[in-house]
This record gives C-alpha cells, structure tokens and sequence, in this order.
C-alpha cells in the first residue's frame, strides 16, 4: 500500500513537471544538445497523449490501494478499525500522493522533468494505442456537446504568452530592463501597426520639381538633409523618381562640377509605392529583401499620403534616433501637475510609450486626429472632452488643425 501511495505520488509529480516546466527554457537545452529536454518538448507538444498516459496510470495505481487495504483489514481488523484504516488511507493518498509531491516538484520543476522525461516517454510510446482509442472517446463525447478542441488558434496563443511574458518581466526602478521591456512589447507591436501611424506625413515631406533648372535642384539638394528626395513633375502629387543626394553629388564630381552635364532621368529611380494601410513588420522584410530604405505610401485612391524609411520603422523598436541632421522639436511637456502639453501632430503611440498610458491607436494616428476623429468636428481653442478617461484640453488651433493640446490622465 504504502509502495503504492508512493507511486502514484510520482506519477502526480510527473504530471506537474511535464506541464510547468518552461518550454523555452528546455528548448534552449535541447538547443545544446540535451537529449532529455528534447524529449521533454515532445511530451509538452502531444500533452494529450502525456496527461492520458499519466491518468490511466494514476487510476490503476490508485485502484490497487483499496483493494490491497480492503484485504488486510478483512484478515487483522475489526469492522470500526477497517473503516479508521480507509480514513487514515484516504489522507495519506491526499497529502503523499497529490500535495507533496506537486509541492516537491514545483521547486525543482526542470530537474525533475528531465529525470522523468525519458522514462514518461517511452511509456507514452507503450501505451498510445490505448491512449488514442480513450482519447478518439474522449474527443466524440465533445464534438457532441459542440466542442471542437482541434480548432486552436496557436499562433495567437504564442503570441499572448511571449507579450506576458514580457509583461511579468520585472523592470520597476531599472531603467535600462524598462528601455528592454519595451523594445521587446515593439517588436511584437510591428504587425499590427500600419505604416499610417508611422509615416512622415506628406505636408512634411521634402519633394522637388523635376522641370526646375539642374542649377536650382543642386540648390535645393544642396540645402537637403535628406538622404533621398522625391521628384514630381506637372503637380506635387505625382511623383516619378527618387533622387539619392549621394548619386547626384557623385555624378557631379565626375562630370568636374559641369551642371551641363548631368542627367536627372538618369540619376534617379523609380519610385516605390505601398499602401497605407500595409503593416510595419511586412515592410520591414520589404525593406531587407528589395535593399530599399525609402518608400511612398498611398491611400486607396493612389494619392499620396507620405513616405517611410526604415529609420521609422527601426524607431518604432528603439525609440527615436537622433543623428546631427536632425532638428530636435521637443513637442510634449510634462507638467508639474502630472498633465501632459502635446502638439497636435505628436504621435499617440509616441504617448503611449512615454507616459505607459493606453490611448486608442486605431482610429488615427496623431493625438489631434484622434481628437477629431472622436468628437466629429473641429474643436475650437478652450474646449474640453473627456476621451477614454482623458481629459482633452484644446489650447491652440490653426485654421483647420489642433496646434497645441493639455492631456491629463484619468489617475489625476
């Protein structure tokens, strides 16, 4: 009897090793070679077959416990003493075949899973044929009741526990585990991000007249900071080139400064159009495969809404980078009060990582286009809305656009 509490406590203990151990971290193992944690993963993988296996033993090791105290306590007890037996059987199979050992397990989970792994998995090979005719049983009885525990959305369950993992990773008064935290929640964040939300909008994209005089476009690249500069021809909106200034500057220096001589149809390339609504992760592999860093978004209609570069998108993981081109335009002020004074064209997900709030990103992507896009008008200067528990203040408007906004959380 007491061999047999034993038993089942190990097997109970099995159960708990195989289904709590970290599945990253055995696959790390496995990764280095560890023949025990690669059979581990197999048994996490096929759980089913694992927890059946695990359950028939249990029951028949549990089944020879009465059976066994039954005919010792019919040969050596009284009837009352039987039945004090059966109680003092029942709190030891309690307390030594369930707690104690997933107690005992728990604090060395990776241990012992790797210790039972080889041995659970080769009695899961033994006993599958019995296994799959519960399990085919099992599964018939669900599909009755509406059940259909085939259909698993794994990839977005993968997805959720690696972001909780994330989450559970403790960063609190570490500034650089804070910065990893959430370089990590962006990464994750890129395919369900639009380029929209990431773009340079198309008022503040630098673009050229490609009829202007060579003399006046090595003007205007001259007084460039950027690397790559659209070209249009007849109206703004139609771009048929992308000028690199490096290209230009380099043919210059081979024609010997002669101006004459420079082709700009030659020199530039054929724009590259995507659409607004494309995700950031896909224009990343984008990016890598056609070795492109520059692209032009459109909307549905094909009228140009901005550019992206893979700068953007590297920023949305990193944060902003700054290099000696850039003009620094510090557009959110945090006061004194905790509030927050943002420009109209501040980014919300910009927001959102900086101060940890949860402001909507899909309905638009700038602070005062959320604003409009909630209120369905264009506010004027001293109205205040309570948008998602935040409070909105307007406090500058130009013409048809939100200048300057105050936004106080609702913990204030």
């Amino acid at each position: 009897m007491f061999l047999a509490i034993a038993l089942a406590g190990f097997i109970s203990g099995s159960e708990t090793a195989v289904t709590s151990a970290s599945h990253a971290y055995l696959y790390h193992l496995a990764k280095k070679g560890n023949g025990n944690a690669k059979k581990v993963i197999t048994l996490q993988e096929n759980l089913s077959s694992t927890i059946s296996t695990i359950l028939i033993l249990n029951q028949l090791v549990l089944y020879l416990i009465p059976i066994c105290s039954t005919l010792f306590a019919v040969k050596h007890f009284t009837s009352a003493e039987a039945a004090a037996l059966q109680v003092i059987i029942a709190v030891l199979i309690i307390v030594y075949a369930e707690i104690f050992p997933k107690m005992l397990v728990i604090k060395f989970t990776i241990p012992f899973a790797l210790f039972i792994g080889p041995v659970l998995f080769r009695v899961v090979t033994i006993l599958r044929p019995v296994t799959a005719i519960l399990e085919k049983c099992a599964r018939s009885t669900l599909k009755v009741m509406g059940i259909d525990v085939d259909k698993q959305d794994l990839q977005e369950q993968a997805d959720e526990e690696l972001r909780g993992a994330i989450e559970m990773h403790p960063s609190v008064g570490d500034e650089e585990e804070t910065q990893k935290k959430s370089m990590l929640k962006s990464i994750l964040d890129l395919e369900e991000i639009s380029v929209s939300h990431t773009m340079i909008h198309r008022k503040n994209l630098k673009t050229i007249n490609a009829s202007l005089p060579i003399e006046k476009i090595a003007e205007e690249l001259t007084n460039c900071h950027f690397s790559r500069v659209p070209l249009w021809k007849d109206n703004p909106e139609n771009i048929i080139g992308v000028l690199k200034t490096k290209t230009f500057f380099h043919a210059l220096q081979l024609q010997n400064g002669n101006l004459e001589k420079i082709r700009i149809n030659q020199l530039m390339s054929a724009p590259w159009f995507i659409p607004d609504t494309k995700h950031l992760l896909d224009q990343l592999q984008d990016f890598r495969k056609k070795g492109e860093h520059f692209a032009l978004v459109v909307d549905e209609y094909g009228d140009l809404q901005g550019c992206i570069t893979l700068e953007d998108i590297l920023e949305e993981i990193v944060g902003e980078i700054v290099d000696e081109y850039d003009i620094m335009t510090d557009g959110v002020k945090l006061q004194a009060d905790g509030s927050v004074i943002a420009e109209g064209v501040t980014p919300i997900r910009d927001l959102n990582r900086e101060f940890d709030w949860n402001l909507p990103e899909e309905e638009a992507a700038t602070i005062a286009g959320y604003v409009m896009h909630e209120v369905r008008k264009i506010p004027d200067i001293g109205q205040t809305y309570v948008l998602s528990g935040f409070k909105i203040e307007i406090l500058k408007r130009q013409r048809n656009q939100i200048g300057l906004v105050k936004i106080t959380p609702p913990t204030l």
